[in-house]
C-alpha cells in the first residue's frame, strides 16, 4: 500500500525539482467549514487564518470520510511563521463547551522549528511528545508533509518542497479516534501568509492495517559493487556486504527514487531487520558459533540464537548450581528457557527469585538485565553476600520471554517485536501482515477491564491483548513457571522511562494495606544508579492504565513482590552505553534479596496433616488484601514466603482445604522469621 501512495504522491516532478503537480488519483480537499472558529479565507486551493477569533481556532471540513482516509498530503506556504496543527479525525462535540475538538494533529511551529503529532481531548490538547527539531525551518519557503494513516498507526515525512530534501519523519500510535474529519487548528498568533493546501486520494484506497508494516525505511539488496547516481546514493546507506549482494538501508524517498531508476533491484522490502542496525552482531554471532560452548556468552545485545547460546554458556561454567528448562514453546515453535540457578534445585522449601526481560522483544536491551544478574551471581559465588543469597535462594533467569517476537526483530523488520506474532483467526481474516498480541496485556488478572489506546480488543493494535484472558502460550509457561515455584519476589524489564512500577497497576486494583511493595521500592531506587544523563529512577503506579501484566498477575496470585523496571532506553546508542546502564541496575534485584533475608520477612511451614488435604491457604490477619487475594502454600514442600512492610506483631493464620485453621502471633523483627506451625492436639 505505501509504495502504491508514495508513487501516487511523488511524481516524476520530484527528480527533476520541479515543484509537486497534483498527481492523478488525487484531489484537493475543497474548504467548507462544518464547525470553525476564526475568520477563515480560501484562496484557491489554499486555507488560511485571516482574523483570530480566540486563543484557539479552526477550521473542520466538511466533508467526513465515509471510510479513514490512508493518507494525506499538505502543503505549507511561509512555514517560518506557521503556529498550527493539520487536523485528521477531527470532530466536535456541540454537547460540550464552545472548544471541544476531538481527534488528532500534526503540528509546525515555525518559532520553535519544530514538528510533532498532538491529540485533541475535548477540551485539551495532549502533545504525544513524538516531535523532531527542523534546523533552518526558518529559510524554507514551502514545505510537503505526506502522512499515512493506518488505523491508529500514523507516519509523517516532512519535505522542502523546493529542494525535495527529506527534512523529518515521524511515528505515533494511537487508537482513541476512530474517524472524523481533515482540518487546521491555529493559535491566536498564526500569520495569514501561512496557507495549508490539502490533496488526498480519489477514490480512497482500502484501508490498510493498523500494523500492515509503516516503516521509515526500507531494505534494499542490489549486485556487488553497483554503483548509484549521486542524487539516489544520499538517500541509501549501505548496511552489509553480503556474499552476493550489497545490502542497503533507503527512506522512503529513497525507494521513490530507486523506482524511477533503471537500477536493477534484487530485493526491495518495507521495515529493516534489526541485525542491520547493530554493527556488530554479524561478528559477534559468528564468534559466539565458533566457541565451545562454555565461552558463548558473547557482549552487547542478542538475538535469540545469542541469548540461548549465553544461557547454555553460563550452565556449562557452573553445573553444579545451575539448570536450564524449557519452560514451553511458541506459535512459531521455538523453545521458551529458564536458567535456574542455586543449591538443591528440587527443594521447593526454598524462596525463589523470577528475573524476566525480552517480554516486549522490540525493547532489545531488557535481555541483557537477567542474562547480567545470571552471569554476576555465577562469576561471584565466593563472595559472602553472594554465596548467602545462593545457599537460601533459587533464582530464575527467563531473560526472553518473546522468542518470536525477538526473532521478527532481529531478522525480519523492526516493525515488529512488541508482539509474539500469533496470527489468529482473525488476524487471517483481515489479512494482516502485522500481527500479534502484546504479552503484557494478556494475563488473567483484570484482563480487559482497560479498553483505550494501550490496551486493545483490535487485532491490528500492536496493543492487542489478545482473544482470551491467558490465550498465548508464553503467558501460559509463565504462569505454570509461577505454580511451579511461588516467587516471592520478581523483576520484570521493560523499557524505556527510568521508572520502578509497583503493583498494582492496574487502576481497578486496590493496594493491600499496609503494602510491602511500597515499603520496599525506596530502598530499591536508592540502590541504583543515575542514568549516564543523570536522571534517576523514579517510584509509580504505573506509567498509564493497563491491565493483564505479568506484574499485576504474579502479585495478585502469590503475593509475589512483583516490581516492573522501565530501563532508560530502547537500544543503545552514542550517548546511551549499554554496559553503565546494565550495571547501574543491579541494585534493584540485589537490594530485593537481601531484604527478604533481612526482613522484616517470614518463611511459614504449614502441618502436615493440612497439606495432606491439598492447598492450604496462609495470611498475614494484620496486612489487607481487598481483591480477593488468597495465597496458598507451596503443594509439595508446605512453605509460604513473604515480604512484610514493617517489623511488628503479626498473627498468621493457615487454613486445610477441609477448613481447619491454626494460627500463631509472632514477633518479627529486623529479620526473616521462620515460623513451624503445628496442629493443635
Amino acid at each position: 500500500m505505501r509504495a502504491l501512495a508514495l508513487a501516487m504522491l511523488l511524481t516524476a516532478g520530484l527528480a527533476r525539482g520541479e515543484g509537486y503537480p497534483i498527481p492523478r488519483g488525487e484531489h484537493p480537499v475543497a474548504w467548507k467549514a462544518a464547525e470553525s472558529i476564526g475568520e477563515w479565507k480560501t484562496e484557491g486551493n489554499a486555507l488560511a487564518l485571516a482574523t483570530p477569533r480566540a486563543l484557539r481556532n479552526y477550521f473542520i471540513q466538511e466533508e467526513e470520510a465515509a471510510s479513514p482516509v490512508p493518507f494525506v498530503r499538505a502543503r505549507l506556504q511561509s512555514p517560518a511563521r506557521a503556529d498550527l496543527a493539520i487536523l485528521f479525525r477531527a470532530k466536535v462535540r456541540a454537547t460540550q463547551p464552545l472548544f471541544a475538538l476531538t481527534g488528532y494533529g500534526l503540528y509546525v511551529d515555525g518559532r520553535k522549528e519544530t514538528v510533532g503529532f498532538v491529540r485533541y481531548d475535548g477540551t485539551r490538547s495532549d502533545d504525544s511528545g513524538v516531535r523532531a527539531k527542523v534546523p533552518g525551518l526558518a529559510k524554507v519557503a514551502e514545505l510537503e508533509l505526506v502522512l499515512f494513516l493506518a488505523g491508529p498507526a500514523f507516519a509523517v515525512h516532512v519535505y522542502d518542497a523546493r529542494t525535495k530534501a527529506e527534512l523529518a519523519s515521524l511515528v505515533w500510535s494511537d487508537a482513541a479516534f476512530a474517524g472524523g474529519s481533515l482540518g487546521v487548528y491555529a493559535h491566536r498568533n498564526q500569520s495569514a501568509e501561512v496557507r495549508v493546501s490539502l490533496f488526498v486520494p480519489d477514490p480512497p484506497p482500502q484501508e490498510a492495517s493498523a500494523r500492515d508494516g509503516l516503516s521509515l525505511e526500507w531494505l534494499v539488496r542490489v549486485e556487488r559493487g553497483l554503483q548509484f547516481a549521486p542524487e539516489l546514493r544520499r538517500h541509501l546507506r549501505r548496511a552489509a556486504r553480503e556474499a552476493e549482494a550489497d545490502v542497503y538501508i533507503a527512506s522512503e524517498l529513497g525507494v521513490h527514487l530507486l523506482r524511477e531508476s533503471s537500477v536493477s533491484v534484487r530485493d526491495l522490502r518495507p521495515g529493516v531487520p534489526y541485525r542491520f542496525l547493530d554493527p556488530t552482531f554479524r561478528e559477534r554471532l559468528e564468534r559466539a558459533r565458533k566457541a565451545p560452548v562454555r565461552k558463548g556468552f558473547v557482549e552487547g545485545l542478542k538475538d535469540p540464537e545469542l541469548i540461548e547460546r549465553a544461557m547454555r554458556a553460563l550452565a556449562a561454567r557452573a553445573p553444579e548450581r545451575t539448570r536450564i528448562i524449557e519452560i514451553g514453546r511458541t506459535h512459531e515453535d521455538r523453545p521458551i528457557l529458564a536458567l535456574l540457578i542455586g543449591e538443591a534445585l528440587d527443594d521447593h522449601s526454598r524462596p525463589a527469585m523470577l528475573l524476566c526481560g525480552g517480554t516486549h522483544a522490540n525493547e532489545v536491551v531488557t535481555p541483557e538485565l537477567p542474562l547480567d544478574a545470571a552471569r554476576w551471581l555465577l562469576e561471584n559465588a565466593e563472595d559472602k553476600r553472594v554465596a548467602r543469597w545462593l545457599r537460601t535462594f533459587h533464582v530464575v533467569i527467563v531473560p526472553l520471554v518473546n522468542p518470536d517476537g525477538s526473532h521478527g526483530y532481529w531478522h525480519v523488520s523492526t516493525a515488529r517485536g512488541r508482539t509474539n506474532r500469533h496470527k489468529d483467526a482473525q488476524a487471517a481474516e483481515l489479512g494482516l501482515l502485522e500481527y500479534g498480541v502484546d504479552l503484557n496485556r494478556n494475563y488473567p488478572f483484570q484482563w480487559g477491564s482497560v479498553e483505550d489506546r494501550f490496551n486493545s480488543e483490535d487485532p491490528r493494535s500492536p496493543f492487542f491483548h489478545g482473544p482470551a484472558a491467558g490465550s498465548e502460550p508464553e503467558v501460559q509457561a509463565m504462569m505454570k513457571l509461577g505454580e511451579a515455584w511461588r516467587f516471592v519476589g520478581m523483576v520484570s524489564y521493560h523499557a524505556a522511562a527510568t521508572r520502578l512500577l509497583v503493583p498494582y497497576t492496574v487502576e481497578g486494583a486496590r493496594e493491600p494495606k499496609p503494602s510491602a511493595a511500597w515499603a520496599v521500592a525506596p530502598a530499591m531506587i536508592d540502590a541504583v544508579a543515575p542514568t549516564p544523563g543523570g536522571k534517576r529512577y523514579e517510584a509509580v503506579r504505573h506509567l498509564y492504565p493497563v491491565a493483564g501484566t505479568d506484574q499485576d498477575w504474579f502479585y495478585w496470585s502469590f503475593g509475589t513482590l512483583a516490581y516492573l523496571v522501565e530501563l532508560p532506553f530502547v537500544s543503545p546508542g552514542p550517548r546511551r552505553p549499554l554496559a553503565p546502564m546494565v550495571e547501574g541496575a543491579r541494585g534493584f534485584w540485589q537490594v530485593l534479596f537481601d531484604r527478604f533475608l533481612d526482613g522484616p520477612a517470614l518463611t511459614v511451614q504449614v502441618p502436615e496433616s493440612f497439606k495432606a488435604e491439598g492447598p492450604v491457604t496462609v495470611a498475614v490477619e494484620e496486612l489487607s488484601w481487598p481483591n480477593g487475594e488468597r495465597f496458598s502454600a507451596h503443594p509439595e514442600s508446605g512453605v509460604f514466603h513473604t515480604y512484610l512492610p514493617t517489623a511488628g506483631r503479626y498473627t498468621v493464620k493457615a487454613t486445610s482445604a477441609s477448613g481447619k485453621t491454626v494460627s500463631r502471633a509472632v514477633d518479627v523483627g529486623t529479620a526473616r522469621v521462620v515460623l513451624a506451625l503445628t496442629e493443635s492436639p
